[in-house]
C-alpha cells in the first residue's frame, strides 16, 4: 500500500473516488465497508462542494493510499516490455526495408501504416513489385540457414533480421520471398 502523503494527491485520489461512485463503479466497496468505508461516509464525501473537498484533502490526518495489484503490474510489465521489443523490432525491419506482405505476417496491419509515415518522414518511397530472388544455390543455404535460426529466435522478426545479417547483399524482401517459395 503506497500512502499519499501530498495533499494534491490525495484531492485526486477522492475527486476519482467520488467520480466512480457517480457512475456506481463501487458497489462491492459501499456493501463490503472496505477499508472502514460505509454508505455514511460515501454521502457525506459526495455531498461535499469542491473547495470542501480540498480543504478535507489538506488535513494531514486523513489517511489516503494505493493499492497495487502485484499480479496484474506483474503482467503490465511484462506485456511492456514485449510490446518495447517487438516496436524495436518493427523499426528495424522498416529500417532494413521490409516489404508490406512481410510487415503484415509479423506486426499485424497497423505496421505498414507505420512504415508508411517513417518512410514518409525519411522522404523514401515504398518499394513495390516483384524482389530479384538469388541462385539456387543461395537459395538453398537461406533454408538451411532459416531452419537453423528457429530454436533460437522466437520471434519471426529476429530471424528474418538474423538472415538479413548472413546474407547482407539480400533485401528482406528477397528473403522472405525465399522463405515462403514452397509455402501453399
Amino acid at each position: 500500500m503506497i500512502s499519499l502523503d501530498e495533499p494534491h494527491l490525495r484531492f485526486q485520489a477522492l475527486s476519482i473516488l467520488l467520480a466512480r461512485l457517480a457512475q456506481g463503479d463501487l458497489i462491492d466497496a459501499r456493501e463490503g465497508g472496505q477499508a472502514g468505508l460505509d454508505e455514511h461516509l460515501f454521502q457525506r464525501l459526495r455531498s461535499l462542494p469542491a473547495a470542501d473537498l480540498a480543504r478535507l484533502s489538506a488535513i494531514k490526518h486523513l489517511k489516503v493510499a494505493i493499492v497495487v495489484d502485484g499480479g496484474s503490474l506483474d503482467y503490465a510489465l511484462r506485456t511492456l516490455e514485449r510490446l518495447t521489443r517487438e516496436g524495436r523490432l518493427l523499426e528495424r525491419c522498416v529500417d532494413q526495408q521490409a516489404p508490406r506482405a512481410l510487415l503484415v505476417e509479423l506486426f499485424g496491419p497497423q505496421a505498414v501504416a507505420f512504415a508508411s509515415l517513417h518512410r514518409m518522414r525519411l522522404g523514401e518511397r515504398s518499394f513495390r513489385g516483384r524482389p530479384s530472388l538469388p541462385d539456387p544455390d543461395t537459395r538453398d543455404c537461406i533454408h538451411t540457414r532459416w531452419h537453423e535460426l528457429q530454436d533460437r529466435f522466437a520471434h519471426p522478426a529476429e530471424r528474418y533480421l538474423a538472415l538479413a545479417e548472413n546474407f547482407p547483399g539480400l533485401t528482406l524482401a528477397s528473403l522472405h520471398a525465399v522463405v515462403n517459395e514452397f509455402a501453399d
